[in-house]
């Protein structure tokens, strides 16, 4: 199971997709790094390396604070000053985790030189699951993060597109008569949540049926860190998800599960390309497998 590919290990040797809701672009092996950046959304889950192309997304998701899914946080703010970007990234870190991010980035920046009169910490915003966050630059799309189980405090989250929709009540009337319905003050619209793309950082495989709305979005980003059978057992230990898990979500939720796009990351480093591709296409229900895809 020894890898075959001369870039499955390399952290900025990056993968690109196409995906429903934006191009997906960065990198995801388990233990080495993992970062996935959406540019059409401004937005970024992770940052375990910061490769230049990070530098113009303003909105970073962090799901848990181990270093291969955290690392690079603040090299992706000190990047973005040295290249003249001026206006704030927004950090979105979970609220449990955010006294120790704060004394964590200090003490880095300390450590790096700076002086604590100069010291400013950047912008970090605490979430909570169950809350809506509209993104500080794009007020069109709603974060909403979701409890999994892993490890360590984690969160997911899911990206909704915030937009109003005429009331069906009024719909078929004519510009005046809404114009005139506007003026007499009466509320034609109603608020419409639709859910972009979703991802779970890691957790362990129950998590899946637990928040089962993530299989409403569009795009849904998950973990399958352990694939082989015989490293099950390896995955609850670890906090992860296995292959077997995700197959058995999607074969208990069926014509539930609305994706367009399915994409699983994270493979342990010990898998080889092949390996993995052969596993998925050997196990994703049939139904399924259009859907779903590899981030390798």
């Amino acid at each position: 199971m020894t890898t075959e590919s001369k870039y499955i290990h390399n952290a900025l040797k990056q993968v690109h997709l196409k995906a429903a809701c934006s191009g997906v672009q960065g990198f995801s092996i388990s233990g080495l790094a993992t970062y996935m950046q959406f540019p059409e959304l401004n937005f970024c889950v992770d940052m375990g390396e910061c490769p230049l192309s990070a530098t113009p997304l303003d909105h970073v998701f962090l799901t848990h604070a181990h270093g291969d899914h955290a690392r690079c946080l603040m090299r992706h703010h000190s990047l973005r000053k040295m290249m003249g970007v001026e206006r704030d990234s927004i950090y979105y870190i979970p609220e449990t985790i955010c006294d120790g991010a704060r004394h964590w980035i200090k003490a880095e920046a300390l450590f790096e030189g700076v002086s604590e009169a100069k010291f400013q910490y950047p912008e970090i915003v605490p979430v909570r699951a169950g809350e809506r966050i509209a993104l500080q630059y794009r007020k069109d799309l709603v974060l909403e993060p979701f409890s999994v189980k892993h490890s360590v405090p984690a969160l997911g989250a899911t990206v909704l597109l915030h937009k109003k929709k005429l009331k069906d009540e009024f719909l078929g009337k004519s510009a005046d008569e809404i114009i005139k319905l506007r003026q007499a003050g009466v509320e034609i619209t109603r608020e419409v949540y639709e859910p972009l793309l979703s991802f779970t950082g890691d957790c362990l495989g129950e998590s899946l049926l637990e928040n089962k709305s993530i299989f409403q979005s569009k795009v849904f980003v998950t973990e399958c860190t352990f694939i082989a059978p015989e490293d099950e057992a390896m995955s609850r230990k670890k906090g992860h998800t296995h292959l077997d898990h995700i197959v058995r979500a999607l074969n208990e939720l069926g014509d539930e599960v609305k994706c367009e796009q399915i994409i699983l990351s994270h493979f342990s480093m010990k898998y080889s390309e092949k390996y993995i591709q052969e596993s998925l296409k050997k196990a994703i229900p049939e139904k399924f497998k259009e859907k779903v895809v590899a981030f390798i």
